[in-house]
């Protein structure tokens, strides 16, 4: 019988002590994670994983890579339809092509270190308190529950905003040359789209602009939802990371409709 890693085998826990929730270590990790996200909506702790398990998720996400569901679409940073009465240059108006891969999550069979590190309970602990949820699952969802992000050379992941409030990412694969990661923090809230700050940035004003490289081995908290954002297209190579999904509802699963909007089909836990 195979025994699931623990959290010191599979973190830096030295210097991330996600076990020892109790420890002052453990609130000052913490508390670098918020003010990251207080000050720019955006915490990369750098090194989190260990280099050896590091190394073998690699080699599973390398290997899964060929088996990624793609997207080729023109979408706009909302991922909306066309509004066909506002002018050309509307931010919702202003569509760009997106070209890349997600590896479902169940193809991440027993033994899969990449899903030990997702459902190690630490971790999602650990998450959970950056964010400041009083509690977070590991999503069940059997597609979208832990993915890799497969991007090509050449393929931008154009300006946007997620669906999600927030986003919890892994590097595991960074291109020589581009694959950078860009964003402009608070420029919408809850109450104002703002599109003439949307639109400069469309246009090209880097005023606002900060940009990061999510290398192997980093973990990523990021207020996506707020966020404008984009990853450069890598050169020569592909760029993959880690997506991890965790929710405040334990028995919530995708709809069958988005699952086969997204993966092409839907499992039979989509349609109960």
């Amino acid at each position: 019988m195979q025994t699931t890693p623990g959290s010191s085998e599979l973190f830096d826990t030295d210097r991330y002590p996600i076990h020892q929730a109790d420890s002052s270590a453990y609130r000052a990790c913490m508390n670098i994670a918020r003010g990251g996200l207080d000050e720019v909506n955006c915490a990369k702790l750098k090194n989190f994983i260990r280099p050896a398990v590091l190394e073998s998720m690699q080699a599973e996400a390398a290997a899964l890579a060929p088996a990624a569901t793609y997207t080729r679409k023109n979408l706009n940073p909302y991922f909306s339809d066309p509004d066909e009465g506002l002018p050309e240059d509307h931010p919702l108006r202003r569509f760009s092509p997106r070209v890349h891969g997600m590896v479902r999550g169940d193809r991440f069979g027993e033994g899969s270190l990449i899903r030990a590190v997702f459902e190690n309970a630490d971790l999602c602990r650990f998450v959970a308190d950056c964010l400041g949820y009083e509690k977070l699952y590991t999503y069940r969802d059997p597609y979208g529950c832990v993915n890799i992000n497969v991007q090509p050379p050449g393929c931008e992941f154009s300006w946007h905003f997620d669906h999600n409030e927030y986003t919890i990412s892994m590097g595991l694969k960074q291109s020589r040359e581009g694959g950078c990661f860009e964003y402009v923090p608070d420029i919408r809230s809850t109450d104002d789209e703002n599109y003439d700050e949307v639109k400069k940035v469309l246009d090209g004003d880097p005023s606002r602009l900060r940009s990061l490289y999510l290398n192997p081995g980093d973990l990523q908290l990021f207020k996506g939802g707020y966020t404008l954002h984009r990853v450069t297209a890598p050169v020569g190579e592909e760029r993959h990371s880690l997506i991890l999904s965790y929710v405040t509802d334990p028995g919530h699963v995708a709809t069958r409709e988005y699952a086969e909007r997204l993966w092409g089909e839907s499992h039979p836990m989509h349609r109960t």
